[in-house]
């Protein structure tokens, strides 16, 4: 790959990547705000952290089967191992995927900067806006304190030892189950903005000719191969992280209803904090994903607006085959093949919500 002057796909995300490499959900390492080859070493510390997962398990599970609960703490006893196996499992495929799938990481990174490149060799260079990604940042980040301060606090007057247990079962957990989300979102929000650059900028100025021999002008050719390298970028998140998403997807819906079920009776008073949490990671993962599908499928539009002429006999074929192509590659991100994800899906989590709760009551 040729060099380039413009921005790398990561360049403006160290800090972030650093973070989540740190948690062990990603192996590669960044060199100049790009995903490159790790050593072993990597490998084996991402492990060392689905080891740890299983380890702290199963000191809670040992500690809440031989404990001798209250006949209030006995009422959630159940509810809440089923909760903490939930939201367990929902951590392993995100460190799973950081061990096994690090060339799949490197192939993406290399699938955005071939867009920059060739946007920038049409003279359209493109630069990242991180907004929304700095501000779930600093919305987690604040969230994530707040909760870490109160459960090191209950736990201050156990000493040492009841600390390190508050950190490992508590904590921690909810920094790793938080910021897997965040990676996939800062994915699909690199993601995203290529989608919309091409819509914005690439599109309205492509040239009423199939193909041209003048430099810098933009043919249909140059759109479709743009999409299709944005498109496997897409693909490569949906195969990574579609199992990922089911799971965690599965458990913040079994931890709504518990909370709202245990502020109903009575045994959880912080209910609408939680609520509030879980309720805007949802909705910030799913926009993501409906947002990314927007603009994937938006550049049809754009092509039949501002491509070939039909009254043009010479490139009438070549619109109809960019049409079929188009029509043919509409892409849509699913939770592992099980449901589509996008906005669309709160309606399906409020309808379920709504089922268990009556159930439950």
């Amino acid at each position: 790959m040729k060099k380039t002057t413009t921005r790398t796909p990561f360049q403006n995300l160290r800090f972030l990547i650093f973070l989540n490499k740190v948690l062990a959900l990603i192996s590669c390492r960044l060199m100049n705000g790009r995903f490159k080859r790790s050593n072993a070493w990597s490998h084996y510390y991402c492990a060392l952290w689905f080891l740890l997962h299983c380890a702290y398990s199963s000191v809670y599970y040992y500690t809440s089967c031989t404990a001798l609960p209250t006949k209030k703490a006995e009422k959630g006893f159940v509810l809440s191992i089923v909760r903490f196996s939930a939201y367990f499992v929902s951590l392993l495929p995100y460190h799973a995927v950081a061990i096994l799938y690090e060339q799949d990481f490197i192939k993406l990174s290399d699938k955005l900067e071939t867009y920059d490149d060739k946007a920038t060799e049409l003279g359209h260079p493109r630069k990242d806006h991180h907004v929304f990604i700095w501000l779930y940042f600093l919305y987690t980040f604040t969230t994530i304190s707040i909760k870490a301060y109160y459960a090191i606090s209950g736990s201050l007057e156990g000493g040492t030892s009841a600390i390190v247990v508050t950190l490992f079962e508590f904590v921690v957990p909810i920094v790793i189950g938080t910021y897997s989300v965040f990676l996939t979102g800062i994915f699909l929000d690199l993601i995203r903005q290529r989608f919309r650059h091409l819509n914005e900028a690439i599109v309205p100025r492509v040239s009423q000719l199939p193909i041209t021999g003048l430099r810098g002008v933009i043919t249909l050719y140059d759109v479709r191969y743009l999409h299709s390298v944005l498109l496997d970028s897409a693909k490569l998140i949906d195969m990574l992280y579609g199992i990922g998403t089911l799971i965690v997807f599965g458990s913040i819906l079994l931890e709504f209803v518990s909370v709202i079920y245990m502020f109903i009776t009575g045994v959880q008073d912080n209910a609408m904090v939680t609520m509030m949490d879980l309720l805007f990671q949802v909705i910030y993962l799913f926009a993501m994903y409906h947002f990314t599908t927007y603009e994937a499928n938006r550049v049809e539009e754009g092509v039949a607006r501002y491509g070939l002429s039909f009254q043009n006999a010479k490139s009438r074929l070549d619109k109809i085959e960019m049409m079929l192509y188009f029509y043919h590659k509409r892409f849509s991100f699913t939770a592992a093949e099980f449901f589509i994800l996008d906005l669309t899906i709160l309606v399906s989590i409020a309808s379920t919500v709504a089922t268990y709760m009556t159930l439950i009551i």
